[in-house]
């Protein structure tokens, strides 16, 4: 896709993100988890399911809420994702349409494309970015060594990763994946949320997702608007 043809995309939702926002944005725009007894489900046949239905390569775009305290920042956003090379484009326009920046990365680095000359960004914002794109869209799937719990209504998967330990959650009628949250020891550091899946071509995408970074006491709230594979 063109750079115009994108930025036309994006600049038809920006009236609509700001009807969202300026309808406040503290609670969660999303249905909750209809939660169903597992114990019938198979764990390696759900884990099956779920990743035959996960795309590798797509291209969506999102209305965007960042918030920190008391402070918010609403935007579109477009993302790229190659899921099985780990590669990420992402751009990002305000209300107006104004394109705020662009970054690039895969699984370890990320690069500022182009940042705009009137924005103030901290000199860690790329890294951020990035690191919070991975753990919205990469490692969806967790090992199939992972420890298995198996509750009333739930099934979670638990296994190391990096100075930490992961744990993926499945859940509701269809058994797909709602939650990812990574522990350093007892604390734990980030969550993503998944809500309201929807399928397009035979595979899911999940219209809600919210991130929240426990240690730097930030949420990301991310509403899916179009799918462009």
């Amino acid at each position: 896709m063109s750079w115009g043809m994108l930025s036309m995309t994006l600049k038809n939702l920006v009236f609509g993100l700001v009807v969202l926002c300026s309808s406040g944005c503290s609670s969660i725009p999303f249905e909750k988890v209809q939660y169903v007894s597992v114990s019938k489900v198979q764990p390696a046949a759900i884990l099956k399911q779920f990743a035959s239905a996960l795309p590798q390569e797509f291209q969506v775009v999102n209305t965007i809420v960042f918030q920190y305290k008391w402070r918010k920042f609403s935007a579109i956003g477009y993302t790229d994702i190659d899921a099985l090379q780990k590669l990420f484009t992402v751009v990002c326009l305000n209300h107006a349409g104004i394109k705020l920046f662009e970054l690039a990365g895969n699984d370890n680095s990320v690069e500022c494309k182009f940042a705009f000359e009137g924005a103030s960004f901290p000199g860690n914002f790329a890294k951020a970015v990035g690191d919070d794109i991975r753990r919205i869209y990469f490692d969806c799937i967790p090992n199939p060594e992972s420890r298995i719990y198996k509750k009333k209504n739930k099934i979670v998967f638990r296994q190391p990763a990096e100075e930490g330990v992961m744990e993926y959650t499945f859940a509701g009628t269809d058994n797909l994946l709602i939650e990812k949250q990574y522990y350093k020891g007892w604390r734990k550091i980030w969550s993503v949320f998944y809500y309201e899946y929807r399928r397009k071509n035979g595979k899911l995408y999940p219209s809600g997702i919210m991130l929240k970074h426990h240690k730097y006491n930030y949420q990301l709230t991310v509403r899916l608007k179009e799918i462009q594979t």
